[in-house]
């Protein structure tokens, strides 16, 4: 299921208001007053608001959508548009929301990693949030990523108060598990090569839009690095023996999937790639076919580019070499 996840748009504002009343009232309805409902959605969602919080520059949403279909959202706050005044460098997740027809397929954990990369990015000290105090399944999710108990406070929904548990993830203790796996092709397991096809698809044929031949035959020569964030897939590349793209070793299909983006994951895995062009090959000197917008990215690992840009599957490249 290919999820993607975006910044909202100020033409989305009926879009976020539309699914913002729809898992609102998926999630809570059978739990209160349909005046109570009524009451909290017209004001919360009303256009005015939302679209003053989306120009806020300290609030922001993000929508997930599967194809064409808006199926939840996410909204982040920091500094004085969080909900409750907190100590030292915060970000609160104040909405997870999923349509109900959607639970249980991760697209919750999606919008959740999206939120705890924008905060790694800001180098907040912890992300906090409120959670409903009877909504044991949301309870279970945060504690399993992690988060601790640490306060309460008062959400009021229409007339009625209920209480939200507060619960924290200090990001200065709390520590992904992160993982590097260079294989030979043999050396693959079947669900190992499953999942590095499924996300190269993912992300080179479907979100770059791109129709090309990704399974080339190149992969049964080449090494293929993994890297692994909790156990799941989040990153790879292919490390190419000479003579089969370049004279030279090469890296190529470098990806990090749409979820893990802004955790740094990039030039981690670039610079496992580089020690694995060594310790497998012993050559020092790696060629690479570069999209041309990361130019920056590869110079900064000490690529150089040479000759000029290129098309290659409709996409601008550039070949760059280290030494």
């Amino acid at each position: 299921m290919e999820i993607k996840i975006t910044k909202i748009k100020e033409n989305e504002i009926a879009a976020l208001q539309e699914i913002g009343k729809k898992t609102f009232s998926e999630t809570f309805s059978v739990n209160n007053t349909a005046e109570s409902m009524a009451q909290y959605l017209e004001t919360s969602f009303a256009a005015e608001k939302l679209i003053a919080e989306v120009n806020d520059e300290n609030s922001e949403f993000y929508l997930a959508r599967l194809e064409d279909t808006i199926i939840g959202y996410l909204k982040i706050n920091t500094g004085l548009s969080q909900t409750e005044i907190v100590e030292g460098n915060a970000l609160e997740i104040e909405r997870i929301y999923v349509s109900k027809g959607f639970h249980g397929k991760k697209v919750g954990q999606a919008l959740y990693n999206k939120a705890i990369a924008i905060a790694i990015e800001k180098n907040v000290d912890y992300v906090w949030l409120g959670v409903w105090e009877n909504n044991l399944r949301a309870i279970r999710f945060y504690r399993k990523n992690g988060f601790e108990e640490f306060d309460k406070h008062i959400f009021r929904l229409g007339n009625e108060e209920q209480t939200d548990i507060m619960m924290k993830l200090d990001l200065k203790t709390h520590k992904m598990k992160i993982e590097f796996v260079i294989k030979s092709f043999d050396e693959l397991s079947t669900i190992e090569l499953y999942k590095i096809l499924k996300l190269r698809s993912e992300i080179f044929v479907v979100e770059q839009n791109c129709v090309y031949q990704d399974i080339d035959d190149k992969d049964l020569k080449c090494h293929h690095l993994m890297c692994f964030v909790d156990g799941n897939l989040a990153g790879y590349t292919r490390i190419v023996p000479r003579g089969l793209t370049y004279e030279d070793v090469s890296i190529g299909r470098v990806v990090i999937g749409s979820d893990y983006r802004g955790l740094g994951l990039g030039k981690q895995l670039m610079e496992h790639s580089i020690q694995g062009c060594k310790a497998i090959f012993k050559e020092s000197t790696i060629r690479i076919s570069a999209q041309l917008y990361l130019l920056k990215f590869y110079n900064a690992l000490g690529f150089k580019e040479v000759g000029n840009p290129y098309d290659e599957d409709g996409i601008p490249h550039i070949e760059m070499v280290l030494h």
